[in-house]
């Protein structure tokens, strides 16, 4: 260990389960250097996704050798860790190494795929009975008096700018109590980084000013949602040239073309990474700006791809996914729709003409996106394309992890398809970061 870099007290191991929930375990300082050559001896069985009781040891490992300091919280500095075999092989159900792979499949075509993303949250109390209620009645773009938080949110983005994850925009989302950080595109394994560590830092910033704070994906019936927008353009390997950029079609290359057909062919396949939980579906139903059908349009908010306005400008060349919410597993999810985007690639597939009606208004024989969890994790389990880029293992273990919440949720609920948030998805998923 450097002894002239000023280090704090404790060394902060991250890493993400299968679900994409941020897991992490705290040493001293003093075994840095030893956790850079031997790793840190974790109890996998414990950790959902990873091992069984009878083979639970696994292994922590980080390509980086520099822990990043903590600016919300001093005392600590991280490091992010993947997940690995005890002897050294790289774990097959670790979300940064499945993501790893695709990235290795689209580099060996010259390919490579940047992403931004629309992080949204509420700001959330208790009422005198425990119910809940938004922290404020503002709206859309709302500034102060009726955008208390606007302090938080400047202070979220100095402290994601001080530890690497570049910010784009913050402001009041459209439903009361509701915000939106914007998260600077970047190559997409440190895209999926920035999202699984933006919301941890979030909540931990609101834990330490005592401000309640959910990223779940519908905690009010009444209100929108909340979403995870993640804009998609593919680059050169070396970033000289943004691929998805042409003179024609709107701006759009043929390349993002087929590249659209391939999201909206697999679709109902990699839906469960991106919207993975129970409540995640009573976001997805018309009337609240959540896309419901599976489609694409210029400029258009209720398809599930929308192409936005770039004036022309070919480094802005891009699409906008919709769809996923903000308890995405980030590293499984992007895999799922890198995998679909490079299929579509491959087979030239063409995505019909964009729609450019409101689908919400509309009488349509578009197909529709799931309607529950049940129904998309029935799709993934049975999609031959999921299973062979991103594996068996993972697919299995995501899969049997979620139906197992999914069962429970039908045993504790007289009527699972309802539209009322209950009191099941508060308890399983307000907290849940």
């Amino acid at each position: 260990m450097n002894k002239e870099y000023n280090y704090p007290d404790f060394l902060r191991l991250i890493f993400s389960d299968i679900l994409g929930e941020l897991r992490s375990i705290e040493v001293g300082i003093d075994r840095l250097d030893d956790f850079l050559e031997y790793g840190a001896m974790i109890d996998g069985s414990s950790v959902p996704g990873y091992a069984s009781v009878n083979e639970s040891d696994l292994l922590l490992l980080s390509p980086s050798a520099t822990p990043t300091l903590q600016p919300w919280d001093p005392s600590a500095a991280f490091l992010m860790c993947r997940v690995h075999e005890i002897d050294g092989k790289p774990h097959p159900r670790d979300p940064r190494t499945i993501l790893d792979k695709m990235i290795l499949n689209a580099s060996s075509k010259g390919f490579q795929l940047m992403i931004g993303s629309e992080l949204e949250f509420f700001t959330i109390r208790k009422r005198q009975d425990d119910s809940l209620e938004p922290c404020d009645s503002g709206g859309y773009f709302s500034s102060r008096p009726m955008d208390p938080e606007l302090e938080f949110r400047r202070d979220i983005i100095r402290t994601l700018n001080a530890v690497g994850i570049q910010t784009t925009s913050h402001h009041h989302e459209v439903a009361r109590g509701q915000h939106e950080v914007g998260l600077q595109y970047a190559p997409v394994s440190i895209a999926a980084d920035n999202i699984l560590l933006a919301r941890q830092i979030i909540m931990e910033m609101a834990a330490l000013r005592g401000i309640g704070v959910t990223f779940m994906p519908k905690p009010f019936s009444d209100q929108n949602g909340s979403g995870l927008h993640l804009h998609q353009s593919m680059w050169e390997i070396d970033g000289s040239r943004n691929l998805f950029s042409s003179k024609g079609n709107g701006g759009l290359s043929q390349l993002a073309i087929n590249y659209i057909a391939g999201l909206l062919e697999h679709a109902s396949s990699y839906i469960a990474f991106l919207a993975p939980t129970v409540n995640s579906y009573k976001r997805l139903v018309p009337g609240y700006e959540a896309p419901t059908r599976i489609a694409w349009g210029y400029r258009n908010r209720s398809t599930m791809i929308r192409i936005p306005y770039f004036n022309g400008s070919e480094k802005a060349a891009r699409i906008e996914l919709r769809c996923p919410d903000t308890m995405i597993s980030p590293h499984l999810g992007i895999a799922g729709i890198l995998a679909a985007g490079l299929d579509g690639i491959k087979r030239d597939l063409e995505p019909g003409q964009p729609i450019t009606t409101n689908l919400y208004k509309t009488i349509s024989d578009v197909k529709s996106l799931p309607s529950s969890l049940r129904e998309s994790l029935d799709l993934l389990d049975k999609s031959h394309l999921m299973r062979k880029e991103l594996g068996d293992s993972a697919v299995d273990a995501f899969v049997s992890l979620r139906m197992r919440e999914w069962n429970d949720y039908v045993e504790t609920i007289e009527d699972p398809h309802s539209s009322i948030i209950t009191s099941w998805e508060h308890e399983r998923y307000l907290r849940v970061n």
